[in-house]
């Protein structure tokens, strides 16, 4: 693989994210802000369980809307770190193929404290398995809560299938604009990817485990 991740999580951990006087981190031509991962979470959790607990129909929809926060974050946010001055400069020239695209992406991702991301399998532009050691979703479901019998990682998931949307569904190696309309058109497509977690630490297993495939034809 022409992937060196040590090397990208090694650069980009260097970079110095400081926040400005607005209290905003300026990197990767975004505005980027540094939350404790439990302040997501709680809210994520106390949103879905009021759901459940006033309108248990409504479970499935609070469920597919913490995982459309994900997709969003990752067409912004992932969309905005593969067209910037950074990702040129570190990554770029390591690419030889659109799988390092995938590859070059998780290594960042490993470098932002979200859990140590891996890819497991990745078929061309149909399906990618990432594995998460230490997910901050899952894991901190278990501080708060006893257990669960589902997967918790909504944010993850929909990451996992923003990735892969950007990159096959989509085309950010053109560096299209990440307008709203842009999203509609790549994300809303009948063939547009979509990720469901088969193994989560919240749920016993060893890791957290992520499947991205595409919609029906």
């Amino acid at each position: 693989m022409s992937i060196d991740e040590r090397a990208i999580v090694e650069a980009v951990s260097g970079l110095g994210f400081a926040a400005n006087e607005e209290g905003l981190i300026p990197a990767f031509g975004l505005y980027l802000t540094r939350h404790f991962s439990d302040y997501y979470n709680r809210i994520s959790y106390a949103f879905l369980h009021d759901y459940i607990r006033q309108a248990p129909e409504l479970g499935e929809d609070a469920r597919e809307l913490l995982q459309e926060a994900g997709r969003v974050c990752a067409f912004n946010t992932f969309g905005g770190i593969m067209t910037s001055v950074e990702w040129d400069a570190v990554v770029r020239p390591m690419i030889e193929t659109r799988e390092d695209w995938v590859r070059g992406m998780v290594a960042v991702v490993n470098a932002l404290g979200w859990g140590r991301w891996s890819v497991h399998a990745l078929q061309g532009g149909e399906r990618l398995v990432v594995r998460i050691a230490d997910s901050y979703e899952a894991t901190g479901f278990l501080r708060d809560y006893p257990g669960s019998d589902e997967p918790r990682c909504f944010l993850a998931t929909g990451g996992v299938a923003g990735l892969m949307n950007l990159v096959y569904q989509g085309d950010v190696t053109a560096r299209p604009v990440f307008s709203e309309e842009y999203y509609v058109e790549v994300f809303r497509d009948a063939r547009s990817f979509r990720a469901h977690e088969t193994l989560c630490i919240a749920r016993g297993d060893a890791c957290c485990e992520i499947v991205a495939e595409r919609g029906g034809d």
